[in-house]
């Protein structure tokens, strides 16, 4: 009897030692379905992913290098328009257009008509946040005295870029946008990661001129050096010919006119200059470009 015992006790040893191990792993993963448990992501390599990111000087710096390609990542256009409503003044509606098709016009698939929303809301909040950076600006000299917080501009995005350093594989994203109001268009481009303005071309009537308040441009030079969080100006960078193309920009009545300028600043370590050019055409438009 006692050897039947053992006997039965090995069978049964042998038997769990082949078939509990499974059983037990089985049980382990039902009990993680049912209690899913969500993992950080270590943080070390979070803070390694975030260091890798480019700071605006970094970009403001190698776009000043030439050796960045550019590539079209999207060619969508949306446009949002302010119109009068029954002729008053107090009472507007805004026309938002993808692609030059009528948000609340359009008329197709559920799938077409979503995309076209996303794409509305997406370019809304550039917008948005364009119409912000260029209040910023204009308060403290970066730019001229266009338009106040209550101006009804027109809006139009016109697509995205990948910049892109082949040598060092250094990258990041830029979109374009115009805002227009009164007689002057405003061309930027921006940073998508920061909505920072990276460079700018400003188009207005002759008729009209730049208000850059009581000092000037004076403060040109180091409102850009603090916006892009570069570590100095040029001290000397505010001489009567970088004055003029910012204040005094003259077209002759008939004619063409150009005059182009630099402002180096420096970061890192390293010294750049950052193009500026102003422009006249037949003495009814002129531009004034940044960084471009």
């Amino acid at each position: 009897m006692r050897k039947y015992a053992a006997a039965l006790a090995v069978v049964l040893l042998m038997a769990a030692a082949f078939f509990l191990p499974e059983w037990l792993s089985a049980l382990n993963d039902r009990q993680l379905l049912d209690n899913p448990v969500i993992q950080a992501e270590n943080e070390e390599r979070e803070g390694f992913a975030e260091s890798m990111q480019l700071s605006v000087a970094e970009k403001v710096l190698l776009l000043r290098g030439g050796g960045f390609t550019a590539m079209e990542l999207s060619r969508e256009k949306v446009e949002s328009v302010t119109v009068l409503v029954s002729g008053d003044s107090q009472d507007q509606q805004v026309l938002t257009y993808v692609n030059g098709e009528n948000l609340a016009d359009l008329k197709a698939d559920e799938e077409s008509v979503a995309y076209g929303e996303e794409v509305s809301r997406l370019w809304d909040a550039r917008m948005t946040a364009a119409r912000r950076e260029v209040r910023n600006l204009q308060s403290l000299g970066g730019l001229p005295q266009l338009w106040d917080s209550g101006s009804d501009l027109e809006c139009s995005g016109s697509g995205e870029w990948l910049y892109m350093d082949p040598d060092t594989r250094m990258s990041f994203q830029v979109y374009q946008l115009t805002l227009r109001g009164g007689n002057y268009a405003l061309d930027l481009i921006v940073d998508m990661q920061s909505e920072r303005i990276l460079s700018f071309s400003l188009q207005w009537g002759w008729e009209d001129t730049l208000d850059w308040g009581m000092r000037g441009a004076a403060n040109f030079g180091g409102v850009w050096r603090n916006y892009w969080e570069l570590d100095t100006v040029n001290s000397g960078w505010y001489d009567s010919y970088t004055r003029g193309i910012l204040e005094q920009l003259e077209v002759p009545p008939n004619g063409d006119y150009g005059a182009r300028s630099q402002v180096s600043f420096t970061y890192d370590g390293q010294a750049f200059a950052v193009p500026l050019e102003s422009m006249g055409f037949g003495g009814r438009t002129a531009i004034l470009t940044w960084n471009r």
